[in-house]
């Protein structure tokens, strides 16, 4: 049991070792700034890339975005990676650039609050175990804490019960009678494989999804030759920058990209599916964009097996063995599996974050979760986010909103080392502004139309940027030291 007084005092303290919490490490190395630690509850890295371990996970943009920009990856074996081949990348990342000596596996982060007189974050550990940063980065991002259907009965169940971002290893599923409760993003990608091995497999659909082609390929040897040279590799990774960041423009009413976008969902559901009545309740009644784009090849056909159900009717409730619907109709089960994703708008509400005059994170977010530029909290001097609110991407890799939020971060604290201060804190009415201008943007956009995790139950969307990527890299190119109040 450690005690405040014999607390280790570190220059930083990172939050979660995914992929942001990864980034940041790497780039305090390289900005000279090596006295560090990464804390993370999980037993290995990877982040949510750890969590999810269902089968078929795999990251739904084009794998050489799905690379830092400064670690180019030529090992990977498909254009759509999947998640072993991205813990494999992390692993490899953390290696060569020595990451690993920093790492704190299996500790958990129960609290923390700013001291403003020494200009330190004093953090506790459920081990006990008590530490000290002038600087505290919160890098456990949106997808971090999972969410469990809000439904009657649910802890009556006694048969398996797995959620997919806490998936059991040993889950044995062959020839069970299963319920997937939800055929979002997730879903799209465990459902075929689940379907290969379940006697019975119901699939419960709250709302029909916007599905894609996956334009995925194995990759050959002339594709690794060619990820090792770097011009090679850079125009690559800049052609599906570019492919992606157009797909934005789908987003927006009247463009060409909407409409390219539309006939190609509408074709992909017409070519997959040959039953009119199946294809009518797989048909989304909100506009595309709205939710989070499914990018699949398999979906659909698994649909239409004869061992799959999709039942539309809402669930009512569990029981010890079965799932009944509104409808009245009852499915026995023996196994349980939640697709149904994060809790994206409470953020970081398993912490307790302390800041200035004794104000809590979770009372300064009571109406919803908002940063400056996603990054620094008004009244949280030396905190910053890494994936903070309104910094989601419905359209790109986030690593590209990660990098510059990390280069940020960095800056603000060579900016404090180089003038002396302790201390950092967004102003308040500059953080409010930025906000109100992104929800005037937000404001009658797609993401609006529908209830999606994007958004909360008001209708503020707390997790998307609206612009393009270009945009977020620019606005946070350099701090405006205008913006803060230093002490």
């Amino acid at each position: 049991m450690s005690s405040e007084a014999d607390a280790r005092t570190h220059d930083t303290v990172i939050l979660g070792a995914g992929m942001s919490g990864l980034c940041m490490a790497i780039q305090l190395k390289q900005a000279g700034r090596h006295d560090f630690v990464i804390l993370e509850q999980s037993a290995g890295l990877g982040g949510t890339w750890w969590d999810n371990r269902y089968p078929g996970a795999h990251v739904d943009v084009p794998a050489p975005l799905y690379s830092f920009s400064f670690a180019p990856n030529p090992r990977w074996t498909r254009r759509f990676a999947s998640a072993p081949e991205i813990q494999a990348y992390m692993r490899h990342c953390a290696a060569r650039y020595g990451i690993e000596p920093h790492l704190r596996l299996g500790c958990q982060v129960t609290a923390a609050h700013f001291d403003a007189d020494a200009g330190l974050w004093h953090i506790s550990t459920a081990s006990g175990r008590a530490l000290r940063a002038r600087f505290f980065v919160c890098s456990t991002g949106p997808l971090s804490q999972p969410r469990w259907p809000d439904i009657a009965g649910l802890d009556d169940f006694r048969g398996d019960k797995l959620h997919s971002a806490r998936w059991d290893a040993g889950a044995d599923l062959r020839g069970r009678r299963i319920a997937v409760v939800g055929t979002g993003s997730t879903a799209s990608q465990l459902v075929p494989p689940i379907a290969a091995q379940a006697a019975q497999l119901h699939v419960f659909q709250r709302t029909a999804n916007w599905v894609m082609p996956r334009p995925d390929r194995r990759y050959n040897a002339l594709d690794r030759t060619l990820a090792r040279l770097p011009l090679a590799a850079a125009l690559v990774r800049q052609f599906w920058y570019q492919v992606l960041e157009w797909g934005r423009r789908g987003f927006d009413e009247g463009t060409l990209a909407r409409r390219a976008m539309l006939a190609t969902a509408s074709a992909h559901r017409r070519r997959q599916i040959a039953d009119p009545a199946l294809r009518a309740r797989l048909t989304p009644p909100y506009p595309l964009g709205c939710k989070r784009i499914i990018y699949s090849n398999d979906f659909y056909p698994a649909l239409t097996q004869p061992n799959v159900e999709l039942v539309t009717a809402p669930i009512e409730r569990f029981t010890a063995d079965s799932v009944v619907c509104a409808d009245g109709s009852e499915r026995r089960i023996d196994t349980l599996v939640c697709a149904t994703g994060f809790d994206t708008v409470q953020l970081l509400s398993s912490l307790q974050i302390t800041g200035l005059n004794g104000r809590t994170l979770r009372q300064a977010w009571r109406d919803g979760p908002e940063a400056y530029h996603g990054i620094t909290v008004a009244g949280f001097p030396n905190l910053f986010l890494m994936l903070g609110p309104n910094t989601g991407t419905g359209h790109t890799s986030t690593l590209l909103y990660i990098e510059p939020a990390v280069r940020y971060a960095i800056a603000c604290m060579q900016v404090l080392q180089a003038g002396g201060q302790r201390w950092m804190n967004v102003r308040p009415e500059v953080m409010r502004a930025h906000n109100l201008a992104l929800q005037a943007r937000l404001e009658g956009s797609v993401w609006t139309q529908c209830r999606s995790w994007y958004r909360m139950d008001s209708g503020k969307v707390v997790a998307l940027f609206p612009g393009f990527t270009g945009e977020y890299r620019r606005a946070v190119a350099q701090p405006v030291l205008a913006d803060y109040v230093f002490g």
